[in-house]
């Protein structure tokens, strides 16, 4: 393809080619704001989301713990209403009798 150097050639766009591209830009211009705030709603409910689902799996942990808790104290209760039963042997001593006879002789 050769051209002449002497005499630059314009060239044209169809009009049609320029609406068109005009009308894709001012879509995309138009749109920006709306996109941009649909990625922050998905975002904020994405972060909602992840901190209701940390705050159950707290009030989890916290539930686990309140019934430890009152199970050991249920049980410490418990264990100070029996009363407790100290075994002590009976040691009966009866004076022999013998002992008894020679230290009534030796006063004599």
């Amino acid at each position: 393809m050769t051209t002449k150097k002497s005499s630059p050639e314009i060239k044209t766009v169809a009009s049609q080619v320029t609406d068109a591209v005009t009308q894709s830009n001012m879509i995309a211009t138009g749109l920006a704001p709306a996109h941009s705030l649909a990625t922050l709603y998905q975002t904020i409910s994405q972060s909602i989301g992840t901190s209701t689902q940390n705050a159950v799996s707290n009030q989890q942990n916290v539930n686990s713990m309140n019934l430890a808790a009152l199970s050991q104290n249920i049980q410490m209760i418990l264990q100070n209403a029996q009363p407790k039963t100290v075994v002590q042997p009976i040691i009966i001593q009866t004076p022999s009798v013998e002992k008894t006879e020679t230290s009534s002789n030796k006063t004599n």
